[in-house]
């Protein structure tokens, strides 16, 4: 539920817009919200600029993490969608590497894992695909 500058509250639902901060904008950004936990609270949201997808927390809400310190650990082979390189719309006719980010109209964004002979495993949030490509 939000509650707007006249005191009038408002249900939040899945297409719904919401003004939070944007950890990889570093700002304040209009958000689509993107999930509704059961209690009818904002759960997760989409950065209207970056499209990054991310938790929703109350505007001025600061938390503090601890984190365990990574240096000198593993990283795990595609665990999560990295920023790295430009954002590239899914095409049949398109060529592409290991590596590449993928913007698919219908799975949204991922990175690709794998190529092979025509094909390339592209991960998808949890979910991993196996679209065509011109390889």
């Amino acid at each position: 539920m939000l509650k707007n500058s006249l005191g009038i509250v408002k249900r939040s639902q899945v297409g719904g817009d919401v003004d939070t901060y944007c950890g990889k904008c570093k700002e304040t950004r209009e958000h689509v919200i993107a999930a509704v936990n059961a209690d009818g609270s904002i759960g997760r949201v989409e950065c209207r600029t970056c499209h990054s997808n991310h938790i929703y927390r109350e505007r001025g809400a600061r938390t503090t993490t601890t984190r365990s310190s990574t240096r000198g650990a593993k990283k795990e082979s595609g665990s999560a969608i990295e920023d790295v390189g430009p954002l590239r719309a899914y095409s049949m006719q398109e060529r592409f590497a290991a590596g590449d980010r993928v913007d698919h109209p219908k799975f949204g964004v991922g990175v690709v894992v794998e190529v092979r002979a025509g094909k390339i495993d592209v991960k998808f949030g949890r979910e991993l695909k196996t679209l065509v490509h011109a390889g």
